[in-house]
């Protein structure tokens, strides 16, 4: 077990963790005519996520009954109308997904729900002058998580923003503000109302998740 991803599948109606290596789906077989059409359009990279966060998104459907046991996976939408946002096909659930590395995660609900994945490096070192204000900055230290972890969880937080508040990115990183950094309890503030922000860590990889009932 992922150490402390029950809290997160606690939050919510259901998750599906996967690592990527050990799926090998047979596009004919997996995607719908939509989700054929877009794949089409992306390169090997991409597509590799793209079908990872196909075959999760329709297990965690069957996980959630929300389908026909003897339904094919060709039958399962989980492209929403914009061809973009997921779906669950037509149950009106809300669904997230996310994938980075060699892990992919989908997660249901209710309410609204955001979660993004990201591995642990350097990287978010040297780039948080992009996405972390001086403020957010100054939550660093304070954590007692160290400079990577804690600007992974900063990053994630706001991917997973954009997701559950369906805000374009950019306007995320620019307007939702992380108010608490920690290890498994963060906080963010958007629009003077404030939202919980659970992580789990393991692999070196950080999954954060937000849902909108935690108003």
């Amino acid at each position: 077990m992922w150490p402390g991803v029950e809290r997160l599948q606690a939050a919510c109606l259901g998750m599906v963790l996967l690592d990527m290596e050990t799926i090998f789906p047979v596009e004919e077989h997996l995607f719908t005519r939509r989700e054929a059409a877009r794949a089409a359009r992306m390169g090997l990279r991409r597509r590799k996520g793209f079908t990872a966060a196909r075959v999760a998104l329709k297990r965690l459907a069957r996980q959630l009954n929300l389908v026909e046991k003897d339904r094919s996976d060709r039958m399962i939408e989980t492209l929403g109308p914009d061809d973009v946002r997921p779906c669950l096909d037509e149950s009106g659930i809300y669904c997230s997904v996310s994938h980075c590395g060699r892990v992919v995660i989908a997660v249901a609900h209710r309410h609204p729900i955001g979660v993004d994945l990201e591995m642990v490096s350097e990287k978010v070192i040297r780039t948080k002058h992009l996405f972390m204000s001086p403020r957010e900055r100054d939550l660093i230290s304070p954590s007692g998580l160290g400079p990577q972890r804690a600007a992974t969880r900063a990053w994630t937080t706001k991917e997973a923003a954009a997701k559950v508040l369906g805000l374009h990115l950019f306007q995320a990183l620019r307007e939702v503000e992380v108010v608490r950094l920690s290890e498994k309890d963060g906080m963010m503030q958007y629009q003077e109302k404030t939202y919980p922000v659970r992580h789990s860590e393991g692999n070196g990889y950080v999954i954060t998740l937000i849902t909108c009932d935690d108003l």
